[in-house]
């Protein structure tokens, strides 16, 4: 390895994620401004998570990994504890969530990460606002609606709208009753011929970019990729009312951590170099216009009026405000569980 070489490690989560690419463009910059060298190794999401929490077992081990805040409780990855100076870009809520056991696990350079909707303006002569604009889109022969009947996390806004928060006092309290009302709900949809599941990172978005698909619950992330696409054709809205209730999910954010104590180690000062440059108004502000992607310095939030932000960056902010933050509680694995039996359960009962 060259002598302050960063090693990144960044995983790969299908066609649709082109945050990376400006990712490389930043190191680009960093090399040119600071003389910082980097490289990347990118895998898929599983064996990027496998390795990392077995990291002792590693021969080449990363100085950088970008992770979804919920990662930060990967205890064999030996994550740096990063100064608590790195927050004053951005709100203290969106810096405490990647906090893990009340130790800053990371930094957060992104957020939002929540689902929205995304609708083919084709299809719509306006957002769709509530299930019943969804389901005319049976009469258009095209497919209404999918979602991913494969992956817990798709579930969170039912779960949410239905239940509420789940999380009390570190323990999720989810009732038989409340499960039942999510199964029931997305069983109507599949029975309705409403809704049909599709892998989100793959079959989804070529059904969607296709014209196959009118709308779909995927994540906010995407948008850059889908216009670049789909152009004008693509439109955001917020999450459908269910009946008179204003439908809810939850968001996090992306962040930086630094693995096998890197952010101790001998390229501290690069590293930090590479922080605040991630985190500066000129990148952050880069993010948000030119990638389409939520930023976290406050500096960059306060003007966003000011900037040439599109509509649907609007719409999924506001989608953001309502959400419930997904904080990193160790019960956190609960809900997983408990999203995969509901999973199950709307499987076998609509099975053909």
């Amino acid at each position: 390895m060259k002598e302050k070489e960063i090693v990144i490690w960044h995983e790969m989560d299908g066609a649709g994620d082109s945050s990376l690419k400006f990712i490389e463009t930043i190191c680009r910059e960093l090399h040119e401004k600071e003389n910082l060298s980097f490289r990347f190794v990118q895998m898929n999401l599983v064996p990027f998570t496998e390795r990392l929490r077995h990291l002792d077992e590693q021969k080449e081990k990363p100085d950088v990994i970008f992770i979804a805040q919920d990662l930060v409780n990967m205890e064999g990855a030996h994550l740096s504890e990063v100064p608590e100076r790195f927050g004053r870009y951005m709100a203290p809520k969106t810096w405490d969530s990647m906090k893990y056991k009340g130790v800053q696990r990371g930094v957060p350079y992104l957020q939002g990460n929540h689902a929205v909707i995304f609708y083919n303006k084709k299809y719509f002569d306006k957002r769709p606002e509530s299930w019943d604009d969804i389901r005319a889109m049976r009469r258009r022969g095209v497919c209404p609606f999918s979602l991913d009947l494969t992956v817990q996390y798709w579930l969170l806004p039912f779960v949410y709208t239905i239940y509420g928060n789940p999380i009390k006092d570190g323990r999720v309290t989810i009732t038989s009753e409340n499960t039942g009302q999510v199964q029931r709900f997305l069983g109507d949809l599949l029975k309705e011929g409403t809704l049909r599941s599709y892998s989100a990172i793959s079959t989804m978005l070529d059904k969607f970019i296709a014209g196959e698909i009118a709308c779909m619950l995927n994540g906010e992330w995407l948008y850059e990729y889908l216009h670049q696409e789909m152009g004008e054709d693509v439109g955001i809205s917020r999450l459908p009312r269910m009946g008179q209730k204003e439908m809810t999910g939850v968001s996090s954010s992306v962040g930086i951590a630094f693995p096998a104590n890197s952010l101790e180690g001998e390229k501290k000062t690069e590293l930090g170099v590479f922080l605040d440059y991630m985190l500066s108004e000129d990148v952050q502000t880069r993010w948000l216009t030119e990638h389409k992607r939520i930023p976290v310095n406050q500096k960059v939030l306060a003007h966003m009026d000011q900037l040439a932000v599109d509509e649907n960056i609007k719409i999924s902010c506001g989608q953001m405000e309502k959400n419930y933050f997904l904080i990193n509680e160790l019960c956190l694995s609960d809900l997983w569980q408990q999203g995969e039996k509901i999973l199950k359960k709307v499987v076998e009962n609509n099975a053909e």
